[in-house]
């Protein structure tokens, strides 16, 4: 199955209607798909600070030694610091920072295949 159709599998599966997660790993698809979106759809028009909380999420949980090697998570780390960097989005398709993290996201997913819950933090409204 490819990292795409795994994503929407895993989004489907995981991430509520509304809110937070139940989970990490629903937490992390559902962080890249609303970074994505508005990216993609608002240009980060809308970009503030639960955006930056969304990156720190992913930062903390994707960087993980256990699932990608230091390479990748040197990537993942200048990716995240390209989603930061709102006013000028990099909307280059298939190549994007988006589409990198949503792949590495599904791949710290099938990694970590049993629930891990997570604790919704309060300060988040996106």
């Amino acid at each position: 199955m490819s990292w795409q159709a795994e994503f929407k599998r895993l989004w489907k599966e995981l991430v509520p209607a509304e809110g937070q997660a139940a989970t990490v790993q629903g937490e992390l698809i559902r962080a890249v798909g609303r970074l994505s979106d508005e990216a993609y759809r608002n240009g980060n028009l809308n970009f503030g600070k639960g955006h930056r909380v969304l990156c720190q999420f992913l930062r903390v949980n994707l960087e993980d030694s256990a699932v990608f090697s230091t390479a990748e998570i040197e990537e993942i780390d200048r990716w995240i610091d390209r989603m930061l960097d709102a006013k000028d989005p990099d909307l280059s398709g298939s190549a994007s920072c988006y589409c990198r993290l949503t792949e590495k996201a599904v791949k710290w997913c099938q990694s970590k295949p049993d629930p891990i819950p997570h604790i919704a933090n309060s300060a988040l409204r996106i």
